[in-house]
């Protein structure tokens, strides 16, 4: 009986099976790197896109605080105007109430009455006079209380003096200013 030697044949055999084996695992090993590099890649163009975008809306957030700083320095210029417009008015309403309230002091003043002084303080005026009686001082008042630019007028002091020819009657009183209807001020963050 013949005796084959099948050794060398498995040996080879097994070599080719080890070489396929381990050409197979360079190749999953291979294919496996390229999926890791090509999610790399990926990650990559995700983190990159996704720094674009911060980047972006950290410019647009810029641009913002910018327009914001602008604004406010445009209300700060336009509270200050509005302010110096209040002011404005407020003198322009006081230079012309003190000329209609000359005016008026100078109609109310019935015959037999004579002004000494008159001192305007805020919104009150101190009138002192000479009156040729008291009846005339009443009048006075009575003038005053229907002035569009007097009210409230108040006794303060009065005197009866002896004269050479008669008696005179020395008073003090106060009285409201009405002026014009009062300037509103601006209402601020309105536009």
């Amino acid at each position: 009986m013949m005796r084959l030697n099948l050794l060398p044949w498995r040996e080879q055999r097994r070599k080719e099976l080890d070489k396929r084996l381990i050409r197979d695992a360079a190749l999953a090993w291979t294919g496996v790197l390229v999926v890791l590099f090509y999610i790399h890649m990926q990650l990559g163009d995700v983190v990159a896109h996704q720094q674009a975008r911060n980047a972006y809306l950290q410019q647009q957030m810029t641009l913002m605080a910018a327009k914001i700083h602008k604004i406010a320095l445009i209300k700060k210029k336009r509270a200050a105007l509005l302010a110096r417009m209040h002011v404005i008015q407020k003198l322009q309403m006081d230079r012309m109430m003190i000329v209609h309230s000359f005016n008026s002091l100078a109609r109310d003043v019935p015959p037999g009455v004579y002004l000494t002084s008159l001192a305007q303080k805020a919104e009150s005026f101190t009138i002192s006079g000479v009156a040729q009686s008291n009846e005339r001082v009443s009048q006075f008042m009575r003038n005053l209380a229907t002035s569009p630019w007097f009210t409230n007028p108040v006794l303060d002091v009065i005197t009866v003096k002896r004269s050479g020819t008669g008696h005179l009657s020395f008073f003090t009183l106060t009285a409201q200013g009405k002026g014009m209807a009062p300037v509103k001020k601006p209402v601020a963050g309105r536009a």
